[in-house]
């Protein structure tokens, strides 16, 4: 794989309970590519995810992001060039829609009409309209809420998005019409998405690749079609079927 927009080296990660969240851990993200990353409860898919933009540190091993080591990297800067969606958006309930849209462009000192419209073109996108903008988060519905926290994490343009089972909370009908919509956007847009999902059917779904990971370890990293006709071994084959 030439040239991964992120590559993951050797990564362990130990907590100080003693628990190992990762063991050796290697992993490269082509530009452009879709990964879904799945696996049982506490198995580090969350840990995997958030070292990527510097949110959870490591033991040993190297994490190179957009062309340039983790640690060479002014952590705040690399974070306003990610974007982050993590369940029910973690919206600012004190802002309305448009304000939680332009957040970071505007901790970005982004030119007032350069702000105006991206709002414009990402309302568009989402398909909120003017009296939605103004709305405050306790007006919205749970999947108007999270295409907010999607339109700000797609606000600066990033090269990357991070998403921490997004759909999770949703309803079944909001999740797949999310999940459509998520999908149409990456191949519109050509962003990397990575994405840590509880569900098996969204990972096969969304991703162009999947990681599959058990006890701190990835199992399996591949398309999705090529996991589904042969797994690598028998506890993959087992967990694909679940």
């Amino acid at each position: 794989m030439s040239n991964p927009v992120i590559e993951i080296i050797d990564v362990t990660k130990t907590y100080e309970s003693g628990n190992k969240a990762l063991a050796e851990v290697s992993l490269e993200i082509p530009q452009g590519a879709f990964v879904t990353i799945i696996g049982p409860s506490g198995c580090g898919k969350t840990t995997l995810l958030r070292l990527i933009n510097g949110m959870t540190g490591f033991d040993s091993g190297q994490v190179t992001v957009m062309g340039r080591n983790l640690k060479s990297w002014d952590l705040v800067h690399l974070r306003r060039k990610i974007g982050y969606v993590i369940q029910q958006g973690a919206l600012f309930p004190h802002l309305t829609v448009r304000q939680n849209i332009a957040f970071v462009l505007n901790i970005s000192d982004a030119k007032t009409q350069t702000i105006n419209n991206r709002i414009t073109e990402l309302a568009n996108m989402m398909g909120f309209d003017e009296r939605q903008l103004n709305a405050f988060p306790s007006d919205l519905s749970g999947g108007q809420q999270q295409r907010v926290g999607i339109a700000r994490a797609l606000a600066s343009q990033p090269q990357i998005v991070l998403m921490d089972e997004p759909f999770g909370a949703l309803d079944n009908i909001t999740r797949r019409n999310l999940q459509n919509e998520i999908k149409g956007m990456h191949q519109k847009l050509g962003i990397t998405f990575v994405m840590v999902t509880h569900d098996l059917q969204e990972a096969f779904s969304l991703g162009t690749h999947m990681a599959i990971i058990n006890k701190g370890k990835i199992e399996q990293y591949d398309t999705p079609v090529a996991i589904q006709k042969n797994p690598t071994n028998i506890w993959i084959k087992e967990f694909i079927k679940v």
